[in-house]
């Protein structure tokens, strides 16, 4: 009985998880419009085929500096100001706050820690960047590469907090062993 529940646990998880990835993807790709995804992989070639277009949009657009939007985003939110600054400072931490709170529950007890989460969040963060950079579908910013990864942590301190209250409340039925 216990093995089918957490069998149907793992499944429920995995699903959710797949569908957070897909919805951050579009998101974060498609900036809320359905554009059509067969146009990324021929932007993506040309932009490899030139190369020169990839240094040009990051000189042009590109933030390689850090905490340098974060700064900005930070004077911004203090002193009140342009909404879309502040949805996407605060946007871009929310956005992998899910990342850092469901793939603990895919991975084994052994294998998850904040160092496991931290490197995948960045990693897929970094995917997006590049993607965008790439596909000329947006701009490379190092600062959403540290949000976006925060998100993540922070989403691993809530899975944390989670599975401590569930296993402090019913301590009989989840061990360490028998946990997801």
């Amino acid at each position: 009985m216990k093995k089918g529940i957490n069998l149907l646990l793992r499944a429920t998880f995995s699903v959710t998880f797949a569908l957070y990835l897909i919805l951050v993807i579009k998101v974060l790709l498609f900036k809320f419009s359905w554009m059509n995804a067969a146009k990324v992989f021929p932007s993506i070639a040309h932009s490899l085929s030139q190369p020169q277009l990839i240094w040009e949009s990051l000189a042009n657009r590109g933030n390689l500096i850090p905490f340098h939007e974060i700064m900005k985003y930070m004077d911004n939110l203090l002193a009140g100001g342009d909404m879309h600054s502040n949805v996407n400072f605060i946007g871009n931490v929310i956005a992998f706050l899910p990342f850092g709170f469901l793939l603990p529950f895919l991975q084994k007890e052994k294998n998850r820690s904040l160092v496991t989460v931290t490197i995948l969040s960045f990693l897929f963060s970094l995917c997006m960047e590049g993607t965008q950079l790439l596909a000329s579908i947006g701009t490379f910013d190092v600062d959403d590469l540290l949000l976006n990864t925060a998100g993540g942590m922070i989403g691993y301190g809530i899975f944390l907090g989670f599975r401590s209250i569930f296993q402090h409340r019913y301590p009989k039925r989840v061990t360490q062993e028998e946990s997801l």
